[in-house]
Order: structure tokens, then sequence, then C-alpha cells
């Protein structure tokens, strides 16, 4: 993988109203990007359906936890190479792979006690930030028209998806102006570190896929984490006001 040197750091509003365009060569880094996180998100749902088949597993948590740290810190110590890049992928799967067994604990409750609602909608919102930026990437080449795409189609997709589950799970979906804050933090470090990475790629650095979908990955777990932690207390108020 070619190393060049890193460009200056932009401005938030010089970044965002930039109008370069990226390569053809960028595109396809930056969909390699959201390929990765999509796969290693699927590792993560392989971590919490080997726990479903061995339970015991989550006895080695504390295990689990050093293992992730391990693995997540050789991935960003391992040289970006294109020999290196089949290893740091696997490891970044191992990571999504305990994660998804951490995650267990949170949601395997809500599954079995009728909740599956606030779990569909969590995940369903913090996977629809990223896949847009992703169809945002690959109908476009300019900065400035990805963050307007991606933001659009991230509106009209959760917003969708808030609707069809309200349909499934008739008057169950509860959404107020707490999810917002919890959608804050998270979303704006996704946006940041999406930021980065055109910046990098306008300027025709070499996009690592693997550190890049790592953050990522953070800041999926990050999102689904308020979401769920946000929805089941709405949902807990809203049954003790109901009382």
């Amino acid at each position: 993988m070619k190393r060049a040197t890193p460009p200056e750091k932009s401005t938030p509003l010089e970044s965002f109203s930039q109008t370069a365009q990226l390569t053809p060569r960028s595109q396809r880094q930056i969909v390699d990007v959201y390929l990765t996180l999509a796969s290693t998100a699927a590792s993560a749902v392989g971590g919490h359906i080997t726990v479903e088949r061995l339970p015991f597993i989550e006895d080695w948590s504390i295990l689990l936890v050093l293992g992730a740290f391990v693995l997540g810190a050789a991935v960003f110590l391992s040289p970006a190479t294109e020999q290196n890049l089949p290893r740091r992928r696997t490891m970044l799967w191992g990571v999504g792979w305990v994660s998804g067994i951490l995650m267990h604990s949170a949601v395997a409750p809500l599954m079995y006690y009728g909740q599956a609602d606030i779990v569909y909608m969590a995940l369903g919102i913090a996977i629809a930030l990223f896949a847009s930026f992703a169809v945002a990437v690959m109908t476009s080449s300019r900065s400035q028209v990805i963050y307007a795409t991606g933001a659009a189609a991230f509106a009209i997709s959760s917003l969708s998806w808030i609707g069809l589950l309200g349909l499934i799970f008739p008057s169950r979906i509860l959404w107020d102006t707490s999810l917002l804050v919890g959608l804050a933090v998270p979303g704006v470090s996704a946006v940041v570190h999406t930021r980065n990475m055109l910046d990098e790629a306008a300027s025709g650095v070499d996009i690592d896929p693997v550190t890049y979908a790592l953050r990522f990955f953070g800041n999926l777990v990050n999102m689904f984490a308020h979401l769920l932690a946000l929805l089941r207390n709405n949902r807990e108020r809203d049954e003790e006001d109901s009382r």
C-alpha cells in the first residue's frame, strides 16, 4: 500500500464545503472501508450467535475483553501494507466477534422478554448512518455532495425504519428528543472520521480500510449501545406512567 505524506487538517467548515473530486481509486478504497465494516458487524452477529449456542463463553468475559484489546492494538500497530491486509482484517473480525459476545448480555434479555423492537430500532438506526454514507460515496465523487447525500439518506432511511417498526410493533416504538442526544456523540464522531477519510482521499493518500473500519465499528457499537439504553429507559418510564 502506497505511503504518502498525511494531508494538513482542514477546518470543519472548509472540509464540509470543499468541492474536490475523489478519484475512482479513492472511491474504491472508501467502499472497501464500508465493506470491511459490514463484514466486521457480521462477525459481531456471529459472536452473539456463538453465545446462544455455547453460553459458557460469557464466563470468560475478562479474557475476551483482554483479547479484544490486544487484537485492536495489533490492528493499529501492524504496518498497513498490502501483505498485512488479510491478517489485519482477520484480527478486526476477531474484535467484532468478541464485541458481539460482550453485547449479548445487554441484547438477550430484551429479545427474550418481548422487547425485540428496541433492539431492531437501535441496530437499524446505527446501520442506517454508515450505509447512507457508503451509498453516497458510491453515487458521487464530490465530497460536498457526499455529505449532503449521506445526511439526506440517513434521515430518510432512519425515519422509514422507525415507521416500519411502528407498523410491526404498534404503539410500542417510543421516539423523543432524548434519542437525539443518544445519536449526537457517536454520530458526530462518525461524521468526523468520515471527514478525515475524505480529506485524505481527496489529497491522494491511500486509505487503509482496516484502520477506518475499526474506527467506524467503534462508532457503530457506541451508537447502538446509546440507543439501546435510551430506548429501554423510555420504555420503562412509559410503563411506569401507565401503571
